[in-house]
């Protein structure tokens, strides 16, 4: 009985972390390795309450609560490790090798920091240096690159035969893409890594 009583007295302090706890997990949801040094709520809230909802999107560094009916502002200072290019990386060239980690304030994010750099990445665009990286300058490796040179495997009757065309879209296998072919443009189905599938009929 002792117990239950012990549970009965602390169970309603422990149903409700401190408001900059419940703000410290709202942004590590989306930034987990974070590093929040300060946390300015204007006015102080309450220690106890019923009713919290934050109001700001977790890429700004400030903004509105609502605590029980009541309206509070929070600013935050915080760092972040992020990866930075440590030189101009090109359009399509690897990420990988290309980038160093380094802690930076934390600031507003156009699009989200990418914290883990696999091998198969490229760049979408041309990424400056010390520009961090991110989920919109970043790809996935496709398989076709645009405007590179390709295999065609050209399937006519019972004939096939295989020729070089040009690329005019990236593509990913399973992919139906336009290719420059003879001067035309037709669509290719990419078969493999630099190589798609073309079937016409005669």
């Amino acid at each position: 009985m002792k117990n239950e009583k012990w549970i009965i007295i602390f169970l309603p302090f422990l149903l409700f972390a401190s408001v900059k706890q419940k703000i410290i997990s709202f942004y590590k949801k989306i930034y987990p390795e974070i590093i929040i040094k300060k946390i300015q709520i204007t006015p102080p809230p309450p220690k106890k309450y019923k009713n919290f909802k934050i109001l700001f999107s977790p890429k700004t560094t400030s903004g509105n609560i609502k605590i029980d009916n009541q309206y509070y502002y929070v600013r935050i200072k915080a760092k972040i490790p992020v990866f930075v290019a440590n030189s101009v990386i090109k359009t399509n060239q690897p990420i990988y090798n290309n980038v160093i980690k380094k802690i930076i304030p934390f600031k507003y994010f156009y699009s989200k920091p990418l914290f883990k750099i696999t091998k198969n990445l490229v760049a979408s665009n041309i990424i400056s240096k010390n520009s961090v990286i991110t989920k919109s300058n970043t790809k996935i490796a496709p398989d076709v690159f645009r405007d590179e040179t390709i295999t065609v495997l050209i399937i006519s009757k019972d004939i096939t035969i295989y020729a070089k065309a040009k690329a005019l879209q990236d593509g990913y296998i399973g992919n139906i893409i336009n290719i420059r072919f003879r001067k035309k443009i037709q669509k290719a189905k990419i078969i493999k890594k630099g190589t798609v599938i073309l079937k016409v009929n005669e």
